[in-house]
């Protein structure tokens, strides 16, 4: 197939050129990767060496199957996003660390978010299946990386990425939503306990324990709640004290719920709770 015919059939449609994230990496691949590809995308040839100059190649935003595209490099795969064909997962950011300034993220040498602060989610974002290097810095830095880890994303899929601090390091834990069909005359949440200083805690909804001993990093059942207003505490469970109140915790039917529990209990900061629409409320494959 030439290149004319290329983008006659592209025109229109989404690919992955649309896409914030890059594309995935085999682990090795990964593995082989360098600090100078912390800030620096690379193409997917030649990992093994068998030609040089191909090796640690950056690569550039567009292809030369595009029009307008002034830096045409024929290195970049372009994947056509065909809805109930093509694999991919949806994945968004959470900053969670409470102890860090607002943070960059890189992402296989790419940048997909700035300026993420404490308690903001990025959009939702499509990822293909395979792997990823997530580089973490200091909003407006390129030099000594806050956390250099990597994950594997699975097809069809909906992740959150929590960036927390666990009280010996940085590190992201991955979320998976459930992607069940959603009864639409209820509502759904469950909770997720992201402050490492925070003590085993209780749950109510209107007064009524729903949850016990929730630990930190423990992300709970769904709970299938009638929709409305309902009133949220937090208690330390060997006490019964109240440590955290939201009386206006709405949830409409047909939605799906996280609620994120994060900050330093033993700071003026405190405990808050993040409750985000999940992405399996309205997102598709």
């Amino acid at each position: 197939m030439d290149e004319d015919t290329n983008m006659t059939e592209m025109e229109g449609m989404e690919t992955s050129a649309d896409m914030i994230m890059p594309l995935p990496l085999t682990e090795e691949q990964i593995d082989n990767l360098t600090e100078e590809n912390y800030t620096t995308e690379v193409s997917d040839v030649d990992f093994a060496g068998e030609q040089d100059n191909d090796i640690g190649r950056a690569i550039f935003p567009g292809n030369s199957f595009f029009p307008g595209n002034n830096r045409p490099n024929t290195n970049i795969t372009i994947i056509p996003i065909i809805p109930g064909v093509t694999r991919f997962s949806y994945i968004r950011f959470l900053n969670a660390n409470s102890s860090q300034t607002p943070i960059d993220i890189y992402i296989n040498g790419r940048k997909v978010a700035s300026y993420l602060n404490y308690r903001a989610f990025t959009e939702y974002m499509k990822a293909f299946p395979g792997y990823y290097r997530i580089v973490v810095f200091r909003a407006g830095t390129r030099r000594n990386p806050i956390s250099v880890s990597q994950i594997n994303v699975i097809a069809n899929r909906i992740y959150t990425a929590a960036f927390i601090d666990t009280g010996i390091n940085n590190e992201w834990q991955m979320i998976t939503d459930n992607t069940r069909i959603l009864n639409q005359n209820r509502a759904f949440v469950r909770f997720i306990q992201l402050s490492y200083t925070a003590p085993l805690m209780d749950v109510y909804i209107d007064n009524r324990l729903v949850l016990s001993d929730l630990d930190f990093q423990e992300v709970s059942r769904y709970l299938s709640l009638a929709p409305g207003r309902r009133n949220l505490k937090l208690k330390v469970a060997t006490t019964n004290r109240t440590i955290l109140e939201d009386p206006n915790m709405f949830l409409r039917a047909g939605n799906s719920y996280s609620v994120y529990i994060v900050g330093d209990s033993n700071s003026r900061m405190g405990l808050q709770v993040l409750v985000p629409l999940e992405g399996t409320s309205y997102l598709s494959f």
